[in-house]
């Protein structure tokens, strides 16, 4: 049985993490000041210890960005490699072929909720770099650490977990067709 492997996919999403790193490095040096360049903001939130004043603080953001990729490949493949082969074990087929919605919403589902629980218990020992200002943004109804606030946020992972999968399917299965040349 052919399945995801995940240090190619962790290479790629590092180097895509990287790129999108620096356009915005770039973006924010380019438009200083400007209201409407407003990822400086978010890099600030999401990487710990980052400043825009230093080279250490820029350096530490392309460790941070490649750990990211590691990160998501890591967690994110085995969970699709699971739910594919048990969805495809009930079914009696062969891996690898197009996407199902089912495994790779799961996937996201489950690599939602544990970097979920992960930043929220993260936030509760380290206050200093809580990233609640985060959370506000991306999940309505978030208002802080508190349980009501985390069951938001579960509900919120999951619906987000739902839509990237009903997007990305589609997608990911038009492109796969075997008129496309491959890419070698």
């Amino acid at each position: 049985m052919k399945r995801l492997q995940p240090y190619p996919v962790a290479i790629a999403l590092s180097f895509v993490f990287l790129v999108l790193y620096l356009i915005c490095i770039g973006l924010h040096y380019l438009l200083p000041g400007s209201s409407t360049w407003q990822m400086s903001r978010l890099w600030e939130m999401i990487l710990v210890g980052f400043t825009w004043l230093t080279t250490t603080s820029l350096f530490l953001g392309v460790l941070e960005v490649f750990v990211a990729g590691f990160y998501v490949a890591y967690t994110l493949v085995p969970l699709y490699n699971y739910f594919d082969q048990r969805f495809n074990a009930q079914e009696g087929g062969q891996t690898m072929r197009p996407l199902r919605f089912k495994p790779v919403a799961l996937a996201f589902i489950g690599f939602g909720l544990i970097t979920y629980i992960l930043c929220f218990v993260f936030d509760l020992i380290f206050p200093k770099w809580a990233m609640t200002e985060i959370w506000t943004i991306l999940l309505p109804g978030f208002t802080g650490l508190n349980w009501s606030s985390f069951f938001v946020g579960l509900i919120g992972i999951v619906g987000y977990g739902l839509y990237v999968a009903a997007v990305f399917v589609p997608i990911y299965n038009f492109f796969r067709t075997e008129q496309l040349p491959e890419l070698k």
